[in-house]
């Protein structure tokens, strides 16, 4: 599979379910209807009911107000409960493979293409109201999941020219390839008795942390790609 273009990231991005959205639209199905029916009951009302039969209660105040607020303590608690289940678990789906992260870098401009975010990113801050992934300095806003069946079949469609481009502005896979061996050789993980294509993984590991301004994911890098900036310097040691 060749690098992925601008027009497939942007439709890659326009295919995706906002961030804000997400938990609930890939929540299990039984979760979801859970979460219904959490949603039928009103916190208000549970919070009227459970004052009125207080208010008929023997006891000191502490106990009716401990009993007035209990239903809707309940209500809540299981809202929340639920949720950070559901966000935990559409997170879980990123890391899996099974869901892939598509925004926009700060700052953003006009003319800006989404980016695919990087896995480790995910690592970061999640705000999923504003729906925004921060990580050591890099800021996704306007971000959007995009199912695995939705990214291969816009991927594969072949409606558009697949050969690899380096977008405007964005630098192109030989030098961050170059930088990820000087980075690995200086912290001793390059291995000149091992096969160099053992070194592989850890060139995309490396890249997928330190270069998500890729024209292409590190996960989509071919052995060859890497091979090409990979092997002159490895042949030097």
């Amino acid at each position: 599979m060749g690098e992925i273009t601008q027009d497939q990231l942007e439709r890659l991005h326009r295919a995706g379910v906002a961030l804000s959205n997400s938990w609930l639209t890939y929540a299990h199905p039984d979760l979801k209807t859970e979460w219904q029916d959490l949603q039928k009951h009103s916190p208000i009302e549970a919070l009227q009911k459970d004052a009125l039969a207080a208010s008929e209660l023997d006891g000191d105040m502490t106990a009716k107000l401990t009993h007035a607020f209990s239903g809707f303590g309940k209500l809540t608690g299981a809202r929340s409960d639920l949720k950070n289940k559901l966000q935990a678990n559409t997170l879980s789906y990123v890391s899996g493979g099974h869901l892939h992260g598509f925004g926009y870098e700060l700052p953003r401009t006009v003319s800006a293409v989404p980016v695919a975010i990087p896995k480790a990113a995910w690592a970061g801050k999640c705000d999923w109201t504003n729906g925004t992934v921060s990580f050591r300095g890099l800021e996704f806003v306007d971000v959007r999941l995009t199912t695995n069946r939705i990214r291969n079949e816009i991927l594969e469609r072949g409606v558009v020219d697949k050969t690899p481009t380096s977008p405007a502005g964005r630098p192109g896979v030989g030098p961050a390839i170059e930088d990820a061996f000087r980075s690995l050789h200086k912290t001793g993980q390059i291995d000149a008795s091992a096969s160099q294509a053992s070194h592989y993984p850890k060139v995309r590991a490396w890249l997928e942390l330190n270069k998500p301004d890729l024209p292409v994911p590190p996960a989509h890098l071919s052995d060859k790609t890497i091979y090409k900036y990979f092997s002159p310097l490895f042949k030097d040691l």
